[in-house]
């Protein structure tokens, strides 16, 4: 009990006892009223006294538990105060004692008042962002990121439309021709495909010339391939082998890839099933045409040859420098050992002219060198050891058949290359049958273009705006 509630008690005791002593026994009852009366009103007392005191602890609890929260408020209402206008800065603080009234706050404290996020609204109005003006997640900017790089995906088919107008404008092209074709579904693989393909089987009759294997191209190629063979390769097959060509042996057809060596990396004419290579011819009598085998040597072999013999010329140039200065240093020695005999002296006598050998005596014996005399290594003699040489290696060539072409010499330049004629039947039916594609195709490549041709023929109907490529 707290000293006032002992003070109350102390005082209604007191009054009450006096009470007893003065009232006589016949007003008991009174003296019981006012007893009770008492009592109740002490009670009161203790109650009120207690309530109160309750309340007083209650309070003092809450205002020392919000002490910290008040005072950070109040450090971050002086940090904004500087950006505040000068009525900002006259208003009273309001928020120093804290009570369960709180939410009647005045409109500075709420200013200040923290949200959730840690944030004021004081903040926020300084430009701080939002939760709606975040920037969004890292993970989901990547994935948008990666959506927006991702290729678009690679279409797989053409157009109803042109498929239609493909295949009618190829109907059109082969009528007339003397091939034998098997339609092909159109298929595409982005920029590469056909969208009227057709797989040709044969083209001529009597004789039919079938393609071993059939090859899938298109139609504008199919009129250039029964051109061809029916104007140029039967006429040549026939002046060269007696037999006309019965199969041409295809190396490659529809193929999607990138032109070889073009810049830019254009799409090849393979790409669009409009170009085949071909490796070979057969006749009717067996004779084949193999181009790896029999077209001949090219302008890169002749090159080939040319740096050989410009080494190998170079190597005994070398070897001949080589011995005219051995044989200097032994004609040197057989001068000294001859004066040493006349004078009896090791050391030479520059001022003797007797005794001197002359230039006939320099001469070395046979027996002097190993290899034979030196007169046998002179640079005259080796030029005319390789000049028999070439002369012996055209004539053997001239035995077996075959046509060397003159081969410049070591001192020529290397741009002079020339790829030799022909020398065979086959191999002038290659070139033949070369040189009229170039005027049938966009394009005609064979062994001469690069090493990479050097075993087929490349024919496509490529369109050219100013002049068809013949390599």
């Amino acid at each position: 009990m707290s000293h006032d509630n002992a003070s109350v008690f102390r005082l209604c005791s007191a009054v009450v006892l006096a009470l007893l002593a003065a009232t006589p026994a016949g007003a008991q009852s009174v003296t019981d009223k006012v007893t009770d009366t008492v009592t109740n009103a002490f009670e009161t007392v203790i109650i009120d006294a207690t309530t109160a005191a309750s309340k007083a602890a209650d309070t003092a609890k809450e205002a020392l538990a919000d002490e910290p929260a008040r005072k950070k408020r109040k450090k971050s209402a002086d940090k904004k105060s500087t950006g505040k206008d000068a009525a900002d800065k006259a208003a009273p603080d309001t928020s120093a004692t804290k009570t369960d009234t709180e939410d009647r706050s005045t409109p500075a404290d709420k200013a200040t008042e923290p949200r959730k996020d840690g944030k004021s609204s004081q903040e926020q109005a300084a430009g701080t962002p939002s939760e709606d003006t975040k920037p969004a997640d890292p993970a989901s900017e990547k994935a948008a990121g990666d959506a927006a790089e991702k290729p678009p995906p690679v279409p797989t088919e053409w157009p109803a439309v042109e498929v239609e107008l493909a295949k009618a404008r190829c109907t059109q092209l082969l009528k007339g021709v003397n091939a034998v074709t098997v339609p092909e579904a159109p298929f595409r693989k982005g920029d590469c495909g056909s969208r009227a393909p057709v797989r040709l089987i044969s083209v001529g009759k009597n004789p039919e010339v079938t393609f071993s294997p059939p090859a899938v191209v298109s139609c504008d190629l199919v009129v250039g391939l029964a051109k061809w063979i029916t104007e140029d390769v039967q006429p040549a097959a026939k002046r060269h082998f007696g037999s006309e060509v019965i199969r041409v042996e295809s190396m490659s057809d529809y193929s999607c890839r990138m032109a070889y060596g073009r810049v830019g990396n254009k799409l090849s004419e393979h790409g669009k099933a409009n170009a085949l290579d071909i490796r070979g011819f057969i006749t009717a009598k067996g004779t084949q045409a193999v181009v790896l085998e029999n077209w001949g040597e090219t302008a890169r072999d002749v090159k080939k040859r040319m740096v050989a013999a410009k080494a190998a010329s170079e190597k005994a140039e070398a070897a001949r420098a080589a011995a005219a200065a051995a044989g200097k240093d032994r004609a040197v020695a057989a001068a000294e050992a001859a004066t040493s005999a006349n004078t009896g002296s090791t050391l030479p006598r520059k001022t003797l002219v007797e005794g001197m050998p002359g230039k006939k005596d320099l001469a070395v014996p046979a027996s002097v060198t190993k290899d034979g005399p030196i007169a046998d290594a002179t640079p005259a003699s080796l030029a005319r050891d390789e000049k028999k040489a070439r002369k012996k290696d055209r004539a053997d060539a001239r035995q077996k058949g075959e046509t060397v072409a003159a081969l410049p010499g070591p001192d020529a330049g290397l741009d002079q290359a020339v790829a030799p004629p022909p020398s065979t039947p086959t191999s002038r039916f290659l070139h033949e049958i070369h040189a009229a594609g170039c005027r049938v195709f966009g394009t005609t490549l064979g062994p001469e273009a690069n090493e990479a041709h050097r075993n087929h023929f490349h024919v496509d109907m490529a369109e050219r705006k100013v002049k068809k490529i013949c390599d």
